[in-house]
């Protein structure tokens, strides 16, 4: 009996066989894989399709700068704006500051204010209007300017006197000053003039007064009519202790 179940324990598969048929089948598959899914499957270089990706986008941007300095187009056709290849626009501009500097000038420096929202209509303000002062002296109060800006010799302003804040006592306007680009910036000299009053209170942070600690703080939101009354009101303090 005990060879008979011997005999036939022999005729079954041995763990050993299904290994190497498992094996087999295994490369068998690995094999039509390779074969039909080889290309696809290898790994691409990340950094070289970057590097390709780069190239392209540089050559476009070149040619689209080439085609922009080259061509004449419409570039607004409502407002009539229209670019100019780059050669004629730089003739064109010498051509125009040579006839008319003064004026050139001026209408550079108002259209990149009004491009900055600095942009303010002072032409037609009269600055010198007694009423226009009035109203910008009680601003001044109402805005709580005088906590820090000193327009009295007799008065101080406390919180001017530990920030640094500019005093706007004596002949002070149309006068050079040193102010840092942004706060510890470069620095550099502006006049103290409309243009430089109205950024000063729009945009606080460009430009702060040499040996200044702290850049004026946001002011209560004013208009521009209130802009200008204050405008006119200090630019009448300059030279007062003369008069």
């Amino acid at each position: 009996m005990s060879d008979e179940n011997t005999k036939g324990d022999s005729l079954q598969p041995s763990w050993a066989a299904h290994e190497l048929f498992a094996l087999g089948l295994t490369l068998v598959l690995a094999v039509w894989v390779v074969s039909n899914y080889g290309k696809e499957s290898r790994p691409v270089s990340l950094t070289t399709e970057r590097d390709e990706a780069r190239t392209a986008k540089r050559a476009e941007l070149a040619a689209a700068d080439e085609n922009a300095l080259s061509n004449f187009a419409i570039v607004d056709a409502e407002r009539k704006f229209y670019r100019l290849p780059i050669v004629n626009a730089m003739s064109a501009t010498v051509a125009k500051m040579n006839a008319e500097s003064g004026g050139f000038h001026n209408n550079l420096v108002a259209r990149s204010e009004s491009a900055a929202g600095l942009a303010v209509a002072t032409n037609d303000t009269d600055l010198s209007d007694p009423k226009l002062i009035s109203e910008g002296k009680t601003l001044w109060q109402t805005k709580i300017c005088f906590t820090c800006h000193q327009v009295d010799p007799a008065i101080p302003a406390p919180a001017g006197l530990a920030l640094g804040a500019p005093k706007f006592i004596g002949d002070f306007w149309g006068k050079e000053r040193e102010v840092h680009k942004g706060l510890g910036g470069p620095i550099q000299k502006v006049s103290m003039d409309e243009s430089y009053f109205i950024e000063s209170v729009r945009k606080p942070m460009d430009k702060v007064v040499k040996g200044a600690l702290a850049p004026m703080p946001p002011t209560v939101p004013i208009n521009d009519e209130e802009l200008m009354a204050l405008l006119a009101y200090v630019k009448s303090l300059s030279k007062k202790e003369e008069e």
